[in-house]
This record gives C-alpha cells, structure tokens and sequence, in this order.
C-alpha cells in the first residue's frame, strides 16, 4: 500500500521542517537547503515491491546533502531523473541528469543531490546484499549518469517506469521483476562505461557459448525453463539472465528464435510433411502461438512454407 506525504495541508511555516524529517526517516539524515524563496511545496509516495521501497519525490528546487560516512546504512539508491535537470555527487564524480536519465549511488557515503528547478524523481531504495548480488561490480558506477538515449539506458528506464506503475503485486512477482531490471541496469552500465576486464569478457563469453550448446541440443525438450537451464548449466538464474540481457535480449526470447529456426530450416529441407509434427519436435506445446509467432518472424505461416516445399 502506498504511503503518501503532502505538504500542502500545513502552515506554510511548517513545511519545510515536515519535509525534512519525512525525507530523512524515509531515505537518510540529510542537512536539507531550499533553493528559492518561494513558499515550500512537496510530495512524497512511497510503496514496497518484492522488498525494495519505491518512491516519488517531487518539490520545489532543493538541495540534500548527505556529510559523514555510515557504514551501517543498508541501502543504495537507483534514482531515475523526471525533472529538467539534477545533479548527484558522490566519490569525487558529479553525476548530472536530464530528464529520463539514472544514476546510481550509495546511502552509506557522502553525497550532495542538487535540484535546481525543482525536483522530480523516482528513487529505488534497494537493500545492500540485493544490489550487490546483481551489480557485485557497482564501485565502478556510483554516481555516473546512464543516459536514457542509450539502448540499455532506454530499456531500463521502461523497465523501472513498468514496476512503478504496476499495481500492486504479489512479494514473489516483485522480486523476480526487481531481479530483472537490476540485471539490465547492470549490463547497461557495463555498456556505457565498460567496465568489464578482459579476463571478465572471455569467461562470460564462454558461459554463454556453454549455454547456448545446451539450449541447441535440447531444443525439443518442453521443460526448458530459465531454472532449468541454470541447473543444467551449474550457475544461477541471475548469472544467466544477465548473460543474455548483455546481448539485449533474454534466455528464454533467443530459445523461442532457435526453435522458430530450426522449424523454419526442417520444413525448407523437406524434413517433416507435417507442421505439427515438426513443430512439437522442437519443443513447441501451443501450436496456435507458434504458427502466429513464425508467420510474424518469416512473413509466411508454416503451412504456406511447408505447401511450397
């Protein structure tokens, strides 16, 4: 359930003191300076979704200002901007943001949040173990800017957009849906800023040409399922959706392409004087999704490809 903070309804003179023990108890203990004389405004809604508290914060220009160290702090902070400008602080490297734009940083260090005209954003509080289990390199990116005209940048600001959203959601769903985009947040960082090693490069290079061996060799089995395929492959679920998020795409997205080729070659060669018959032998159940899924990939339905052979 959604917990929201107006100030609206307070004395004028209340305000600003409201805001700041709202923002502190919800984020951290922060000194907090307006940045107009204008008469304070603000908002604040906050719900939690498979364990990481989302929220909207918006108000008048503003400046947070975090100063000592806390190494008991347990959570990093994934902030997508909606406002015309912001700017974050944090190890030495000034981080500034444009409207659809994400930087990541953490609650545990001092930061500086500035907000010239106004802020507007939607802020992840993310627990410390959770990030660093799907980001374990996330030192390399604490207050650098993803920018939303990058590809990944792009799909992940949808992504975060998609949860926030989403209406309530049950704990399982979230954390699976949480888990999904830090993975992509992940990768899109290693996109813009490459941080992997040569040696990172070639191991996961050769992780994914294990499991992609796999998938090709079992491509009639109806059971393949992202668990099933870690299992067979001995990493984690994680470990393998950011494997294929890295390529843009998802384990289970390229295995239904492997299959839609393997119809399309069979069925070219002259190998099956069926469709359906050649579709279940490459794992297909539903054949009704699988005719829709091959006309809008070859442009022709199967039985049309299979009469011309």
């Amino acid at each position: 359930m959604a917990i929201v903070y107006p100030t609206g309804a307070l004395e004028a003179k209340e305000r600003f003191d409201y805001w700041q023990d709202v923002v502190c108890s919800t984020y951290a203990p922060t000194a907090n300076r307006k940045l107009t004389d204008e008469q304070f405004d603000g908002s604040l809604d906050v719900t939690l979704k498979g364990g990481v508290s989302f929220s909207r914060i918006k108000s008048l220009p503003i400046e947070y200002e975090r100063s000592q160290r806390d190494d008991g702090s347990d959570h990093f902070f994934v902030s997508l901007s909606l406002c015309p400008s912001a700017y974050v602080n944090q190890c030495g490297r000034l981080s500034q943001q444009r409207p659809g734009d994400i930087v990541l940083f953490d609650s545990s260090r001092p930061y500086t949040c500035t907000f010239p005209a106004g802020d507007d954003q939607i802020v992840l509080a993310v627990p410390r173990t959770l990030l660093q289990a799907h980001i374990p390199n996330n030192e390399r990116f604490l207050s650098r800017t993803l920018e939303s005209q990058s590809p990944l940048g792009s799909l992940a600001k949808s992504m975060l957009m998609e949860v926030w959203s989403a209406q309530a959601l049950p704990d399982v769903i979230g954390e699976r849906l949480n888990g999904s985009f830090l993975d992509v947040l992940s990768s899109a960082f290693e996109a813009a800023y490459g941080s992997s090693t040569p040696e990172e490069v070639s191991h996961r290079n050769k992780q994914l040409e294990r499991v992609k061996q796999f998938v090709l060799a079992n491509l009639e089995q109806t059971d393949l399922s992202v668990e099933h395929i870690a299992s067979a492959i001995h990493v984690s679920p994680r470990t393998l959706n950011r494997l294929f998020a890295a390529e843009h795409t998802t384990v289970i997205r390229w295995l239904w392409q492997q299959r839609l080729s393997a119809v399309h070659e069979a069925l070219i060669d002259g190998q099956y004087s069926q469709v359906s018959v050649a579709a279940m032998s490459f794992g297909f159940t539903n054949l009704s999704h699988f005719s829709r899924a091959f006309k809008q990939a070859y442009g022709i339905s199967p039985q049309q490809l299979l009469r011309r052979t």
